[in-house]
């Protein structure tokens, strides 16, 4: 029996539904661990997913001339073999575009669907304003090749921009990700491919299970006035904003985060 890519931590809780949680670029399963056993693991049996070359999983092999598509196609594959069989579903920004695709791919494995700080499509084009420039993208994608550990810290900096008490909350962070493995280079590369390539918005309308939208009122990569575009691509959906938060409302806001996560769960246990 072949090991699975994706390394998933567990923890577990008798009789409680269960809550999978896919984390964002750079990141890995002990970014919000803390958070995940203190706010979280009380009400449900946890499990957390560290995308393909990040943490603990194991990259995916592919040549420099893979195409997007195939990229993406690997990653949901990897992806959906660490889903438990029920489960709702939690993805931070990548994690979010990612936990969209596998909701809609997989329905009657997802419960509910939480789009933390996520976006149906993380860059801007001439339809969708609400997102990052593409000379930005392009500006981390050339500088990755060059120095993984700088770009990693630059974008740390981003996430945290703008929100409540955003100094000494990078600290906090810094120190928390001093002793931390780097992801792979090809898992920090592949990724920063799908959040250029991804565009979920047609898949949106296809989605019928509860769905919550949380973001990050300060958020500088995703503007939380993408509401107005999102109620009419999901009408159906849930959103709400972590007042003075950025783009990591589980870290800044932590009590705030998980009281609005738990709310919608508990409004969609079975």
């Amino acid at each position: 029996m072949t090991e699975p890519l994706c390394h998933t931590q567990t923890l577990t809780a008798p009789n409680a539904e269960s809550l999978t949680l896919i984390h964002g670029w750079g990141a890995d399963n002990q970014t919000w661990l803390s958070w995940a056993q203190t706010r979280l693991h009380p009400h449900y049996q946890l499990h957390l997913i560290e995308l393909p070359g990040f943490g603990q999983s194991h990259p995916i092999a592919h040549s420099k001339n893979a195409e997007d598509h195939t990229i993406n196609e690997a990653w949901l594959t990897a992806l959906a073999e660490a889903l438990p069989e029920r489960t709702h579903l939690l993805g931070w920004s990548l994690g979010g575009l990612l936990a969209q695709q596998l909701a809609a791919r997989y329905p009657q494995k997802i419960l509910s669907l939480i789009c933390l700080a996520s976006t149906p499509r993380f860059t801007q084009n001439d339809g969708w304003r609400w997102a990052v420039s593409p000379p930005l993208l392009a500006d981390f994608i050339q500088a990755l090749v060059y120095e993984s550990g700088a770009v990693l810290k630059k974008f740390w900096r981003l996430q945290l921009q703008g929100s409540d008490n955003a100094r000494p909350l990078m600290k906090q962070l810094t120190a928390q990700m001093q002793d931390r493995h780097l992801p792979s280079y090809s898992g920090l590369m592949q990724g920063l491919r799908l959040l250029k390539y991804i565009d979920n918005r047609p898949l949106l309308a296809q989605l019928t299970l509860p769905t919550l939208w949380l973001l990050g009122e300060k958020d500088p990569l995703i503007p939380a006035d993408m509401i107005t575009d999102l109620k009419t691509l999901q009408p159906y959906s849930d959103i709400q904003i972590i007042a003075g938060a950025s783009h990591m409302p589980f870290f800044s806001h932590p009590q705030q985060t998980a009281e609005a996560l738990l709310s919608f769960l508990q409004n969609h246990s079975r």
